[in-house]
């Protein structure tokens, strides 16, 4: 006899079928608990672990069918089995509906109880093997998620020291930029993904700029059209360099779209207005801004108040109105944290 199969609760208002389940059943090394009534039987599910629950349809108070329902929203790990004295298979097939795992019809065959219960048995061990089965999938998957955000997290690293080492000058601005754009997003109501993608387009909006020539990237003097057109070309290239490594096509666009102009005079696809992502509008304001208050080879940092002005006078034009002008706000209203940002 194999002992410890499982716990089965028995109810049944008769206390003879209580004794000849309950004997059955522990012969066969399973685990009985038996009560009279459904409220009996609830307080035992509340306290006790079981696996199976044979019950009864009429009992006095609530009745089996009732009971059924309970245990079925409550408790859902707990398969039951119906024991009725009615025939009928109209009855048989609404407590099947109801939830329950089998029907038995009284007078029962011993037998038939032993097959009912093993199989409901093999059913709860396979449902369990499944839960298990799925969390240790859903866990690997997370584990993998988890790693992959670590190894993203070192390349987007590696990618800003290289522009930075790329343009000595401009070092630190990814950084700073994403820092500013995020204090934006939040701003604007973008939802908590929106900023972190936000934050993500500035971080790398300027990556494909590792591509460029030195000498246009640090040359003294104004560009001509033909070096203005290379430096264009490379700044495009970040969403190629990105695609592989980066699976958001919404932060793709931002950075794709962050020297678009709100008039539609920009590049690379002469969006206008609207039509160009709240989140490259939200880059563009900081990037330019934090490019203005810093020293180039070609011109000086520009103060604050200056850098705030030329945003004003661009904005309908280069840049959306109302995100200047948000901008501008949070600005004045946080100098100290964010004139300590865009100075680290």
């Amino acid at each position: 006899m194999e002992k410890d199969k499982g716990r089965v609760l028995i109810i049944d208002d008769e206390m003879y079928i209580q004794e000849v389940l309950k004997a059955t059943l522990e012969e066969a090394g399973y685990d009985c608990v038996c009560v009279g009534t459904a409220e009996d039987a609830l307080t035992a599910l509340a306290s006790q672990h079981f696996d199976i629950a044979f019950t009864d349809i009429r009992m006095p108070g609530k009745s089996g069918t009732e009971l059924l329902a309970d245990i079925h929203n409550v408790y859902p790990d707990v398969v039951v089995v119906m024991v009725t004295a009615i025939d009928s298979a109209a009855t048989a097939i609404d407590t099947i509906r109801a939830g329950a795992y089998d029907y038995i019809v009284k007078p029962f065959n011993l037998d038939h109880i032993m097959i009912s219960a093993n199989r409901a048995l093999d059913k709860r061990r396979l449902e369990r093997a499944a839960r298990d089965y799925q969390k240790y999938l859903e866990q690997t998957a997370e584990d993998r998620a988890a790693e992959t955000r670590r190894l993203f997290y070192s390349m987007t690293q590696v990618l800003v020291r290289l522009l930075d080492l790329k343009v000595p000058f401009n070092s630190g601005h990814a950084v700073r930029t994403a820092e500013l754009s995020r204090h934006l997003a939040r701003e604007l109501r973008m939802t908590d993904d929106g900023v972190r993608k936000v934050y993500l387009a500035a971080l790398l909006h300027d990556v494909g700029m590792i591509t460029a020539k030195d000498l246009f990237l640090t040359k003294a003097g104004a560009l001509t059209d033909e070096e203005r057109q290379h430096i264009r070309e490379h700044s495009m290239m970040a969403e190629d360099v990105l695609r592989p490594i980066l699976d958001d096509g919404e932060v793709l666009k931002y950075i794709r779209h962050h020297r678009e102009r709100f008039d539609g005079t920009g590049y690379p696809d002469g969006l206008k207005g609207q039509l160009i992502p709240l989140g490259a509008r939200v880059v563009a304001v900081c990037e330019a801004f934090d490019a203005m208050t810093r020293i180039r080879p070609y011109r000086s940092a520009l103060k604050v108040e200056q850098a705030m002005s030329e945003l004003r006078r661009c904005s309908s034009t280069q840049f959306d109105q109302h995100v200047v002008a948000v901008f501008e706000d949070i600005y004045r209203r946080n100098f100290g944290e964010l004139n300590h940002l865009s100075a680290s």
